[in-house]
Order: structure tokens, then sequence, then C-alpha cells
């Protein structure tokens, strides 16, 4: 029951990082200089919790027989999904853009489980969970869907065989959402260490981020981020980011990835409603509706069903 609960935190933490992200983007003027940033700091969150609790950093000859060469790229893929997001509201619109990964993330992460993909642990599609994940869905569609149907926030979406496209990229997207998760758990199983498993592949991130954006030319806008004009919270997206991606590597193994994704994205949405509710962190205001109070209390019921 303790790791449930640890996951439903860290899913608050989740809302924090999108808003301090987005205020460093504003104040650094590029996404991918934002990402840099905001990378960086949860390189260097991990480093001192690392060298706090005396674990070394660099990973052993014998780890780097024993883990799969791609679990090593786990950061990579965040990097990638971040990038694909970018694209993905501009081309379909806000709904689009947040539902189908969210969708396809979930669905996903229930199949990990299934087969056992990336070496996770084997967890059977039995009824009680399909039934607990049927009752997920219809509390997603209840909290974000249709407030977003009402609000008509679709505009800016591509047409045709262009919309198609960035739809199946969006599918993508949410698939290596989900598997980012039970890469990260791999291989902190493999290495025994979690935060060593975690700082490695977030130094790897951050240091092709660097490169990138040094390729670019446009590095030295990072400075802006220091300015003391700016709010100190915007520096937090980082060690959020860092912690629930420790998260991954450490709960998974205990709980799946299925469960973990369900209650990660509780959380998330949860945190995300009492910010509108109440402008938190320059959230737009917007009253949290019956039907997604109804929609929350949905989606715990189906993470109960799951569980017994």
């Amino acid at each position: 029951m303790i790791y449930l609960a640890i996951t439903l935190a860290m899913g608050l933490l989740v809302p924090l990082q999108t808003a301090a992200n987005s205020r460093l983007r504003q104040t650094v003027g590029q996404a991918y200089l934002s990402t840099l940033v905001s990378f960086s700091v949860s390189s260097l969150f991990l480093l001192l919790v690392a060298m706090v609790a005396g674990i070394p950093i660099l990973p052993t000859a014998e780890m780097l027989q024993a883990a799969p060469w791609w679990s090593w790229f786990g950061g990579i893929i965040a990097l990638l999904t971040i990038t694909c997001a970018i694209y993905l509201f501009r081309e379909l619109g806000q709904l689009q853009a947040t539902i189908i990964p969210l969708f396809s993330q979930l669905l996903f992460s229930l199949a990990i489980d299934h087969f056992g993909w990336f070496g996770s642990k084997v967890i059977p599609m039995e009824g009680k969970r399909l039934a607990g994940s049927v009752l997920l869905l219809v509390g997603i569609v209840l909290v974000v869907v249709l407030p977003r149907l009402r609000g008509q926030q679709t505009a800016g979406s591509a047409k045709g065989a262009r919309m198609v496209f960035w739809q199946l990229c969006a599918i993508v997207s949410g698939c290596l959402m989900a598997s980012i998760g039970a890469i990260y758990a791999l291989l902190g199983l493999v290495i025994g260490s979690p935060i060593q498993a975690t700082t490695v592949s977030f130094i790897i991130a951050t240091a092709a981020m660097l490169v990138f954006c040094l390729c670019s030319g446009n590095v030295r806008q990072v400075g802006k981020a220091f300015s003391r004009q700016h709010p100190w919270w915007m520096w937090l997206g980082g060690i959020c980011g860092a912690i629930c991606v420790y998260g991954n590597a450490w709960l998974i193994p205990k709980i799946g990835v299925g469960l973990f994704a369900m209650l990660l994205l509780i959380g998330q949405l949860l945190l995300s409603l009492l910010m509108e509710q109440f402008g938190w962190l320059g959230a737009p205001r917007r009253k949290i509706s019956a039907m997604q109070v109804i929609g929350i209390l949905l989606m715990l019921g189906g993470v109960a069903l799951i569980r017994l």
C-alpha cells in the first residue's frame, strides 16, 4: 500500500514540473534550451544525491555487459517524447495532442505488463484488471476529454493525410512514454541501483542535448534563466523530473508498469485540477466540475479494483 501512496504522490509532481518548465521556456525563449536547463538541473540533483549516498556514478565493465545496450538510453527516449510533444500540440491541437498519447501510454503500459516486455514482471490482463482499466479510461474521458470538447480547444489541427501522420506519431509517443519507465526499471534492477541507473541515463541525455544546443548556436540564451527577476520555482522542473524518473526505476519492479502509470496519471490530473481551481503557479483559473470529480473517483475505483 505504501508503494501505491508514494506513486500517487509522485504524480502530484508532474503538474509542478510542467508549470516550472513552461515558465523556464518563456525565460530562455526556445523549448530545446529550456529542456537543456531542466535536464541539467535533474542531472546535478541526481549527482548530489548519489554523492551523499556514496553511490558510484560510472558503471563498471560488468554492468555494461549485463545491461542491454538500449537500456542506457532511457533519457534519450525522454528527449524524443518531449520534442515530439512540442510538434503534436502545434499540428493536432491541444485535445488530440493530450488524449492520444495518454491513451496509448496507458494501453501500452498494460501490454508491457501482460507480455513482460523490456524485462518487466509478467502481470496477466485478467478480468478485474481489465475492468479497472476500463473505469480508468472512462474517468479520463470525464476529467479531460469532455471538458476540453466543451471548451472547443481543438483549433490548429492539421488536415487529411498530414493529420493521420501526426496522430500515428502521437500513438508512438505514448508508447515511448510507457516504455521509458520499463527501461529505467530494467536498468535499475540489472545494475542494482535505481539512483545510479537514473543518474547515468540523465547525464547521457543532457550531454546529447548540450551538443544539439551548441550546434544550434543559441546556447548563450540560457544565461537569461539566471536573472533574479524570474521566479525561483521555475528551477523546480528538473528536480521534479529527476524524482519522477527515479520513481520509475524504483517502484515499477514492485507494482508493475501499468499500475505505476495509472497512479502517476491520477496524481497528475488531481493536482492539475486544483491548480486550475485556485490559479496556482500562473495556471488559468477554471472551476472543478462535478463531472471531473466523478471522473477522478472512477479512476481511483479502477485502481482499487485492480489491487483487490
